[in-house]
């Protein structure tokens, strides 16, 4: 029996091989198909109160009123997202589902960038890649959500991908630049992953280094000149910050409370003090880093919580019909984040190739990253995606293996 399978399996392998490219298209038409079904079925219903912070954002630029909240500019939220939903909104009048297809654009993007990514593992790796991002839940329902997670997907695969063809020619270190500096405008978390980057080029390709990093600077200087004009302060992205700091390192915490913890004493501190946007996000940074000082020992323990909950299934807030999705959520991301792991176990007998040690190395920062705040599981999209390459590198490696033994 196994010698019969061992042949339709080495036929199956050549199969995929000699049609990856094919099978890569097919997945963006399928991720076209399922995200953009999921969001003709929402409509414009909105179920999230950010998604209605993005939109008056939005809204606040069509008016002509600039980066404003209310009556009043604003720097508290990072401003790639509604800069990327702005045409969108130009051109449906602000219709939601017009929207939503930002992130149904942005998946399909993600899903050929993902096989480009990928295929430098392996021909077969990219396929595997691009079907798996084109199916995965979580992709397909954040994609529908106005949620700058799947932008910022694309964004960051886009920036690989350039970063690593710059190493041959340099030219395509601006597209990797611009990319890394629209993402950290967009969730400016990720903007230490373009100093890993940087390392990955490598210091003979300096030229494309010293591109890589000028192309990378232009968007968010851009943003602080806008803030020291419009703000009177250097803020490098956004003064939500203090906030993020604050609700992940106070005496109620948790790993996975999230926004969920009560912080109204010091709002109303903040308020009693009659501070500025500027001044209320350093006041919460201050009191972050005061209870972090006071209490090494438990601020410790929170933060080895929060890099647990970054591989969580499920957060703390419960909404009607939650428990199908976690069921969905957790069979989807167990078995890729398993093999994942077993890759990184198994790199002494099968080598890790460059792109798995760049997003494994990724992923390890950025985890280590958003629990200096709070986590969040849709904070983890984009390190989803690495982690489906990671498990592809692993099925092939194990796969290649057993058709040439």
């Amino acid at each position: 029996m196994t010698e019969l399978a061992m042949p339709r399996s080495v036929a199956v392998f050549d199969w995929l091989n000699a049609r990856t490219r094919q099978i890569a298209v097919a997945a963006v038409g399928l991720s076209l198909l399922l995200a953009g079904g999921y969001a003709i079925m929402l409509g414009n219903e909105l179920r999230y109160s950010d998604e209605h912070v993005y939109l008056e954002l939005t809204q606040s630029l069509v008016d002509g009123r600039g980066f404003a909240f209310g009556t009043g500019a604003t720097a508290y939220r990072p401003p790639g997202y509604p800069f990327l939903l702005l045409p969108f909104h130009l051109v449906s009048g602000g219709n939601v589902f017009v929207m939503r297809l930002v992130g149904v654009l942005c998946l399909a993007g993600a899903v050929w960038f993902g096989y480009l990514l990928a295929r430098r593992i392996s021909p077969v790796a990219g396929a595997l890649v691009a079907v798996v991002t084109a199916a995965y839940p979580l992709f397909v329902y954040t994609a529908t959500t106005l949620y700058p997670q799947i932008p910022a997907l694309l964004l960051l695969l886009m920036t690989f991908e350039f970063g690593l063809r710059a190493r041959d020619r340099w030219v395509w270190a601006i597209p990797s630049g611009l990319s890394a500096g629209l993402l950290t405008i967009t969730v400016p978390s990720f903007a230490p992953t373009l100093l890993l980057l940087v390392l990955f080029v490598g210091w003979r390709a300096r030229k494309a280094i010293v591109v890589l990093l000028v192309a990378a600077a232009i968007i968010p200087v851009l943003w602080c000149v806008r803030n020291a004009v419009v703000m009177g302060s250097f803020i490098p992205v956004s003064t939500n910050n203090g906030v993020n700091l604050l609700l992940g390192n106070n005496p109620d915490a948790t790993g996975s409370s999230g926004t969920s913890v009560d912080v109204s004493a010091y709002e109303r501190r903040a308020k009693e003090l009659d501070l500025d946007e500027v001044g209320i996000d350093k006041f919460y940074s201050d009191q972050a880093v005061e209870w972090i000082k006071a209490n090494p020992g438990a601020a410790a323990n929170l933060y080895a919580a929060k890099v647990a909950h970054n591989f969580a299934y499920s957060d703390t807030l419960k909404t009607e019909g939650q428990g199908a999705s976690d069921l969905l959520a957790a069979l989807s991301y167990y078995p890729l984040l398993a093999l994942a792991l077993l890759r990184v176990m198994v790199s002494k007998r099968f080598p890790l190739h460059r792109v798995d040690k760049l997003c494994l190395w990724a992923i390890v920062l950025n985890v280590l990253l958003l629990a200096v705040f709070f986590t969040r599981i849709r904070f983890r999209v984009p390190l989803d995606e690495l982690t489906i390459i990671l498990a592809a590198s692993t099925v092939v490696a194990w796969w290649d293996r057993r058709r040439t033994a």
